[in-house]
């Protein structure tokens, strides 16, 4: 079993449950400089001044794959490495980040809900989530992935994400 980082849509655990039936929630971590951001879709990326909430899942090698498929591995996201402590042992953990191909965009309503169903499930505060939403707002370039599972027209909005508590 290997250790995998969510911090998207894999953070809802039923979603994940069926992407990777064999993945067991492990537990959860803070990381600090790093950022949640949306490029259409989640993304992370370094920040001196942020930090992100992954929820940690192990993973079988049959799992793996299947994310790879979801993540499109290796076209639009790649596979990066962090050591962590982890219940007093010293783990190393793969997350998937996107390639640099892509900016800041506004992701739809129904992805955004099944990430903060998945910041519920792990009992992450929603303000990182509201801030990364505000963030692909405030510099939404139109230049972001379009995913054929994610996208449509019925983007978040100011009002949307202040509607949130």
């Amino acid at each position: 079993m290997s250790l995998y980082a969510a911090y998207g849509s894999n953070l809802n655990k039923a979603q994940m449950l069926k992407r990777c039936p064999k993945s067991v929630p492990f537990t959860s971590i803070v990381l600090n400089r790093f950022r949640l951001s949306f490029k259409g879709v989640a993304d992370v990326e370094i920040s001196k001044t942020h930090n992100v909430f992954f929820g940690i899942y192990k993973i079988s090698n049959e799992c793996e794959k299947s994310l790879d498929g979801y993540e499109e591995f290796p076209t639009i996201y790649k596979k990066y490495y962090f050591n962590h402590k982890l219940k007093g042992k010293d783990e190393k953990v793969m997350y998937y980040a996107m390639n640099k191909s892509f900016d800041y965009a506004v992701p739809s309503i129904k992805y955004f809900n099944v990430i903060k169903q998945g910041f519920k499930d792990w009992g992450f505060s929603l303000n990182n989530l509201v801030e990364a939403g505000l963030h692909s707002l405030k510099n939404n370039s139109l230049n972001g992935y379009k995913s054929l599972t994610w996208y449509n027209q019925h983007l978040i909005s100011n009002e949307f994400l202040n509607s949130i508590k």
